[in-house]
């Protein structure tokens, strides 16, 4: 680390460090990417999260899970069944619903792309200890309630 950069880090404060992390990560995942994936797309990779954690969700769902706007959501869903990553289903309950899966090719790109977060996650947590994690993990989990708190509120 250059002495810049030392000097700098005693003054910056939590939230930019956390910036600066986020986007070196994302940065480290846009590189581990195969040419031309879907993952690249920031929408899509909203959409696998959310599909991975609760498959068989409608469209609107995904929008609000996502916080995608729906027209977003409909056209990165589009892009997706192209390549076979998810199929859409009428709900036979509701007609007008549409529940969005993911395929089996789908689950296989998720479970590649949380393989690569996982390497990534080991770089960055280096030297770090299981106590130290936990504290940390604690403080951002906070941190973000903090956030979502607010946003409820001015809703």
């Amino acid at each position: 680390m250059n002495t810049k950069m030392k000097r700098d880090d005693e003054h910056i404060s939590v939230p930019m460090i956390i910036g600066q992390i986020s986007r070196m990560q994302r940065s480290r995942m846009r590189e581990s990417e195969p040419e031309n994936s879907i993952m690249s797309q920031n929408s899509c990779r909203a959409l696998f999260w959310s599909l991975a954690n609760s498959d068989g969700v409608t469209q609107l769902e995904l929008a609000e899970s996502t916080k995608l706007k729906p027209p977003t959501v409909s056209v990165a869903l589009k892009r997706m069944e192209e390549q076979g990553y998810v199929r859409r289903e009428t709900d036979p309950m509701d007609m007008r619903a549409v529940r969005v899966f993911l395929t089996d090719a789908g689950k296989a790109l998720d479970a590649s792309h949380l393989d690569r977060i996982h390497r990534i996650d080991e770089v960055i947590m280096r030297g770090i200890s299981e106590e130290e994690t936990k504290l940390l993990r604690d403080l951002l989990i906070k941190m973000r309630n903090n956030l979502a708190n607010e946003e409820s509120k001015a809703k």
